[in-house]
């Protein structure tokens, strides 16, 4: 079947008229025959030195032995196809021959006639999956019939036949027609109510799904050879540990993305994975973060310019999503993304903007607990979404440089100086890292001196960092709240405060886990390049690897919280540990630090306290539910196809997560408390602002401040 509509194509028969972004017809794109851009001196050099570079100098070096050239094989194929929806298992049987020896251990060069002769065969099947895909939608489509589609088919085995590949084409045709039908269908009720119409007029279904299937195909033919070799290159630095990659000169500026889009446009940081742009980070105050329905994990498909016509951005190079993306303050953009939770397509409308400092830095409020004995305490919480610092402002000599751990001490201290402060709370919840000296100065707020941190190096060396002043600005009753999004630096004040028993960290079984140091390799710089025309780019390398202060590292265990509060991501495939190759989890040896007096005797009974509150509050009743509902959903991986079944699929998932993305939402309103003047709406909405788990946290603090007598008030 796929060879007759080939054959069709290349005699000339139209399958669809629609113009294609670049002006060709979908015919004159899919008539193109196959090719292979020549390598250049720069490519023959990259693929000589950067495998020799990453295999010597990586934190924990590998030799080129045959294993190594089997993971590499296996792992080019996954990037290449990670839904193994493209290549056959007899595909990769066609290139055996390779699979220990990609790289030839004499002179470490790779072999490139086997990356020629793989991506000629992937552009082979690409073009077969356009051609097969346009012809299914002139077809008559049943929505009675009780069929599924699954699209987490990472660890499926690869199709035999060529009869098994279309038939997943068919059901993912079948799967986005079906998906067109039911928005039709959400636009004609909305219409008929009176509700506004969508931002933009798409063209037909057919008239675009065409379009996106030929650019699936066009898209990899005008891939260069150095965006080749840079996604060949990624699968061999990959097999040493997650974030270490090879980036050509135009994913420099992808590196540094979220700094880039904070600054101006939508407030996100992006990557690319699986052929998709993901969403891996909201920036607290910026536009998405506001807007409240783009989270962590979903999937950008489409970008629209205001009263534009949407661009499929499906296998588009990250740096030209991101031109899409980023634009003047004030207009509009509007992304149409993949639901990561129910795979269903969801359209946001974003008018970009400046993100403004005090949306992201620290902040603080004061609760006033009521305790058994009549008496009241003053608790402080402070908000951090990251550890920043105003490098530039630093550099100058400034003394009134901002940075994190200084308004920590500032909010510390105001809040001192109005009273005694009973009791600090310092959540760490989403907060994914940032400037290292600030969260060792961080830290040193809570206790008079003693190390933070340890940082062992690829020599093998040691370094201890020490928190640079000695004065403690509060001694009293400390919890840190954590979650699975607490990484890197948030990590390090957690595991410093929690090993000297200074503080009680509460939160998800366990934070995120990365204790990884990278540093970017300037290869111009490094190789002594010349050509300005045609730079070299960079290699982002592990160095070093973060340890405790009682010497175990922070690497894939993360923190662990001292009392467990349940939590929707628990669900989700995020945290350290999911990710392929992560380095592994060590210890060495241990600093030297004082134990302060501790929680050990009360601790037990902050632990029986939250199980009990966690089985008889109402709030945290109705959360444990959702939270089962959510998991429940994650777990479901076929996707109906059945009309009925999947109207009834669609408005279950979107009630479920619905509630869940209430969670972050509700959190975002508690923190903005008295943050800047809201609109009646708004102050309408903050009154209904719930946080169960920082609830819970204050109940926990009661109970220790009232040293074990107070109980839990339903």
């Amino acid at each position: 079947m796929m060879r007759e509509l080939l054959l069709r194509v290349s005699a000339g028969v139209v399958l669809v008229c629609a113009l294609c972004v670049c002006g060709a017809t979908n015919e004159e794109i899919l008539s193109r025959v196959p090719s292979f851009p020549p390598f250049g001196n720069r490519e023959r050099l990259l693929n000589a030195r950067v495998v020799e570079l990453v295999s010597k100098y990586h934190f924990s070096p590998k030799q080129l032995t045959p294993e190594l050239s089997r993971q590499w094989y296996q792992e080019y194929f996954r990037r290449l196809d990670p839904q193994r929806q493209f290549f056959l298992a007899s595909d990769l049987d066609d290139f055996r021959s390779y699979e220990n020896v990609l790289c030839d251990r004499r002179n470490i060069t790779i072999r490139l006639e086997f990356l020629r002769k793989v991506y000629l065969r992937m552009l082979s099947r690409v073009r077969q999956y356009a051609v097969y895909s346009i012809g299914c939608l002139d077809r008559p489509l049943d929505f009675s019939v009780r069929e599924s589609v699954n699209f987490d088919r990472k660890e499926s085995p690869w199709c035999r036949t060529e009869e098994e590949l279309e038939e997943r084409w068919r059901l993912q045709v079948k799967n986005q027609l079906l998906i067109e039908r039911l928005d039709e269908e959400r636009q004609a009720e909305k219409a008929a109510k009176g509700e506004p119409s969508p931002a933009f007029r798409r063209p037909p279904v057919k008239e675009r799904l065409s379009r996106q299937y030929a650019q699936a195909y066009e898209r990899r033919l005008d891939a260069t050879a150095l965006e080749i070799l840079e996604g060949f290159l990624s699968s061999f630095t990959l097999m040493f540990d997650p974030h270490t990659v090879y980036m050509a000169p135009d994913s420099k500026e992808d590196f540094d993305i979220g700094l880039r889009l904070s600054l101006q446009g939508i407030g996100a940081t992006l990557t690319m994975k699986d052929s998709y742009c993901e969403v891996v980070s909201l920036v607290p105050g910026g536009p998405a973060d506001r807007e409240g329905t783009l989270k962590e994990g979903d999937r950008i498909v489409e970008v629209c310019q205001d009263g534009g016509e949407p661009v499929n951005v499906v296998d588009m190079p990250l740096s030209s999503i991101v031109r899409q993306i980023r634009g003047e303050k004030g207009t509009v953009v509007i992304l149409t993304i993949l639901d990561s939770s129910t795979g269903e397509t969801k359209h946001i409308r974003l008018v970009r903007d400046e993100i403004k400092l005090q949306d992201a830095e620290a902040s603080s409020e004061t609760r006033e607990l009521e305790l058994p004995d009549g008496g009241k305490a003053r608790v402080l919480l402070v908000y951090l979404p990251s550890f920043y610092a105003d490098f530039a402002s630093r550099s100058k000599g400034d003394a009134n440089y901002k940075s994190s751990s200084r308004d920590v001490r500032r909010l510390l201290e105001e809040a001192m100086s109005r009273g005694p402060v009973d009791g600090v709370v310092l959540d760490f919840r989403g907060n994914g890292g940032g400037s290292l000296d600030d969260a060792v100065a961080l830290a040193g707020l809570f206790f008079e001196q003693g190390p933070v941190v340890q940082i062992k190096k690829s020599t093998g060396e040691i370094q201890r960092l020490q928190d640079p002043d000695p004065k403690c600005v509060y001694g009293g009753p400390l919890f840190v709240m954590v979650d699975m999004n607490s990484a890197s630096a948030s990590e390090i004040v957690a595991a410093a405060l929690q090993d000297m028993r200074r503080a009680v960290v509460i939160g998800t079984r366990t934070t995120h886990g990365k204790g990884t140091v990278q540093s970017a390799l300037d290869l111009d710089r490094i190789l002594q390049w010349r050509k300005r025309d045609e730079p070299l780019g960079s290699v982002k390398l592990t160095m070093a690897k973060f340890y405790r202060i009682n010497g175990a590292s922070t690497q894939l265990k993360g923190v662990q919280a001292d009392i467990v509060l349940p939590s929707y991501q628990e669900s989700l495939e995020m945290g350290e540990a999911k990710l392929p190759f992560a380095l592994p989890w060590d210890t060495i040896g241990t600093s030297r630090y004082a134990l302060f007096p501790g929680f050990d005797g009360i601790l037990p009974l902050l632990r029986e306290q939250a199980a009990r509150d966690s089985a008889a509050m109402p709030d945290f009743q109705e959360y444990l539910k959702d939270i089962r509902d959510f998991a429940e959903l994650q777990r479901q991986k076929d996707i109906p196809l059945h009309y009925e079944e999947r109207k009834a699929f669609r408005q279950r998932s979107e009630e479920i997560t619905k509630k869940i993305r209430q969670l972050t939402t509700q959190r975002k309103k508690a923190r903005e408390k008295g943050r800047r003047q809201k609109t009646s709406e708004e102050l309408e909405d903050e009154k209904n602002a719930k946080d169960v788990i920082m609830d819970e946290a204050l109940r926990l603090m009661r109970l220790l401040l009232a040293g074990g007598q107070a109980q839990a008030t339903p």
